[in-house]
């Protein structure tokens, strides 16, 4: 137990492409090119979430442990179980790929994925790349690539757990997983989770929001998998979720909603001296039904089918090349309206090439999507390192990037009410965007660092007006990001700052809800059977709205979290969130949590 306690207190939660402490140079990551490297080679810069770690900050959502990281801001109209909006390097949630464990999450309709249900259950590790992928991914790898990894990862027994906490929180979860001799492999996790919540728009001049908007999760991970001998390897995972939540909503309407998600891939693989190849083929769904307020239940329903073919092969010591073949279908119902379109597909080839030789690496990503909506849009990106002096390392990366437009925009059909007409616009294009990055890297001892600037231009972005939905938006983003972490005697730090400057370029006004400046500290603590995690984060003012005339206070938050390790097999956790009780909003007219308390137990047979 000591040698894992010491590795979750040593290991920092971001880490970055090459500033990283020297026992973390092994960590191998698989979301920046879509194949196994090390963290220190990869280009880009990328941030490692572990089990462990998720388990030690007692995170309750994804976006709680995303919003630790460099580059993200999360705005959330409530607490835990309501909807949260991630910025990335000053884009919003469109703008960033959710992968679980490498195949395209999230809805096809709205355009993004929804972060507030995806459960933390199963998960075994989380790779967060920033910047652009699309070059690799296709659309929506505009920000940055999200992959969430459920897949056995060889941590056999048997683990209970229950929790309660704040607001009626209850938490009940079981995970079984093991290895046979044959080489077969099985993991299955789930979890049911329930908390009344609180009144997440107190101001609201709608009646029916005068109540407590609490959620339910009920989810299972499952996974299997058999290595067939020394080069062939087939595995099959799934994912299931039932959830329902309640809302405000500050105009008349539906104010609750129930939805089921599933996902469930099949991967053949092949590892060969030279060659790796794997074939992925899966489906996910999206049911999601909107009620409440008096009004009739409506159900949007999104399907998407999927196969991608991905090859590397080891030319020589230094030479790697890359390429594969990806495609899906996506199919839309709705219950309460008919879209003008219910399908859609994409097929895409892309190129890549590697090279990596002491003191330089260079990589290179071309893309082409052939999409039965908009047609063809073809990305690259490049990228090179240089290691110019020992354990330092400057940089450089371009590329470009697009989001294609949603079956809302495109086809959502003519309807009319007492203030007009509108329907979708299926000639839309897709944003585009171009992306421009140099950094500079190190370690010294136990102390790593990266400093970063980065802009990212952006054209045709899609606008509504009184009618339809129109390409006539352009922006500018600039940044700087800094990242260090270090050791303090027993004490590890991983801090974090970003300066953010965004613009529209049609009205010179700021991009809503980014902040232009936010600051991260987290600090690790292990003391005999004690292990301690303490969070604060700053997050400057910023405007609500797009005419920046309704602007939202800057605030500080500070999170405790403690486990004991009473023995092997018994741990006992608990979280208080909000320590100080500070009164704030990341989206104006809607209450931010207030202090709460999480207790939770887990046992391992």
């Amino acid at each position: 137990m000591k040698k894992t306690l010491l590795a979750v207190a040593l290991a920092p939660v971001c880490l970055s492409s090459f500033s990283v402490a020297a026992q973390d140079e092994d960590v191998m990551v698989v979301t920046a090119n879509r194949f196994e490297q090390s963290v220190k080679n990869v280009i880009a810069p990328v941030s490692v979430i572990t089990k462990e770690e998720i388990d030690a900050i007692q995170a309750k959502s994804l976006a709680e442990v995303l919003r630790r990281l460099p580059g993200v801001q999360v705005a959330n109209q409530g607490g835990p179980g309501q909807n949260a909006e991630l910025y990335i390097r000053g884009m919003s949630s469109k703008n960033v790929l959710v992968l679980i464990n490498g195949v395209r999450f999230g809805s096809a309709t709205l355009g993004y994925a929804n972060f507030s249900a995806i459960p933390l259950s199963g998960v075994e590790r989380i790779e967060f790349v920033r910047g652009p992928r699309a070059a690799v991914y296709g659309s929506d790898a505009v920000s940055g690539v999200i992959n969430i990894i459920t897949t056995y990862q060889g941590n056999d027994g048997i683990t209970v757990d229950a929790g309660v906490g704040s607001e009626n929180y209850y938490r009940a979860g079981v995970s079984a997983a093991g290895e046979a001799a044959n080489g077969a492999w099985g993991k299955i996790a789930a979890t049911y989770e329930t908390s009344d919540g609180y009144d997440v728009q107190p101001t609201s001049a709608n009646s029916f929001d005068k109540d407590d908007d609490g959620y339910r999760n009920k989810y299972v991970v499952a996974d299997t998998g058999k290595q067939l001998n020394d080069h062939w390897m087939v595995k099959l995972n799934g994912y299931y979720q039932n959830k329902y939540t309640e809302f405000d909503n500050p105009w008349s309407g539906v104010d609750q909603s129930k939805s089921d998600l599933y996902n469930v891939a099949g991967v053949l693989q092949y590892q060969g001296n030279a060659l790796f190849s794997t074939f992925t083929l899966a489906n996910n769904s999206d049911e999601a039904e909107s009620y409440g307020q008096g009004t009739d239940p409506s159900t949007i329903e999104t399907q998407r089918t999927t196969a991608s073919w991905a090859n590397i092969y080891q030319l020589n010591s230094q030479v790697q090349l890359g390429g594969g073949l990806d495609w899906y279908t996506e199919d839309v119902t709705n219950s309460a309206t008919q879209y003008t379109e219910t399908k859609r597909d994409n097929t895409a080839v892309y190129l890549m090439a590697l090279y990596d030789r002491m003191p330089f690496q260079l990589e290179g990503n071309v893309r082409h999507d052939d999409h039965e909506a908009y047609g063809g849009e073809t990305t690259w990106q490049a990228g090179a390192g240089w290691s110019f002096v020992e354990n330092m390392r400057v940089t450089a990366s371009a590329g470009t990037a697009f989001k294609a437009p949603t079956f809302n925009e495109l086809y959502w059909p003519l309807q009319c009410s007492s203030w007009g007409c509108y329907s979708g616009n299926p000639n839309l294009k897709p944003e585009e965007s171009e992306h421009y990055e140099v950094a500079l890297e190190g370690e010294y001892s136990h102390i790593g660092w990266r400093v970063a600037g980065y802009q990212s231009d952006i054209k045709n972005l899609i606008s509504s007006n009184s009618v339809t939905n129109v390409n006539v938006g352009k922006a500018e983003i600039k940044g700087v990001e800094l990242t260090a972490n270090f050791a303090t005697g027993p004490l590890y730090h991983d801090v974090s700052m970003d300066f953010i400057d965004t613009e529209d370029k049609d009205t010179g006004k700021e991009l809503q809800r980014r902040a232009k400046e936010v600051g991260k500290w987290n600090v690790y603590y292990l003391l005999d059977q004690w292990q301690f995690d303490l969070s604060y984060l700053y997050q400057g003012k910023r405007y609500d709205d797009a005419a920046n005339t309704k602007r939202l206070s800057s605030y500080s938050l500070v999170d405790l979290a403690a486990s004991y390790f009473v023995t092997d097999s018994l741990t006992v956790r608990g979280r208080v969130a909000n320590l100080f009780d500070k009164d704030y909003e990341t989206v104006r007219n809607y209450q931010a949590p207030e202090r709460a308390y999480y207790l939770n137990a887990s046992y391992e047979f």
